[in-house]
């Protein structure tokens, strides 16, 4: 079983590529905040660990609202194509 990481971005400076997005995992499941403001949507930080995930070569495969401020990202590292 390949270890798993979770945790939360509420911000840019919360999004470590190297810590969340490691060779060694199959799967990353982050909390990334969209509501920086109440009632005002933004998704840029889900834009950006969106990119960073797909150069560590991790795909977004689910995705959920988790309360009303943040969203539950399921990554799983692409399959190596031999």
């Amino acid at each position: 079983m390949s270890e798993q990481i979770s945790g939360v971005v509420e911000s840019l400076d919360d999004l470590d590529p190297a810590e969340y997005f490691s060779t060694s995992r199959d799967q990353v499941v982050l909390a990334v905040k969209i509501m920086p403001v109440f009632g005002t949507l933004d998704l840029s930080l889900v834009m950006a660990v969106v990119d960073a995930a797909n150069e560590a070569g991790f795909a977004l495969v689910r995705e959920q609202p988790l309360r009303d401020e943040f969203l539950l990202c399921v990554f799983d590292a692409y399959e190596d194509q031999d």
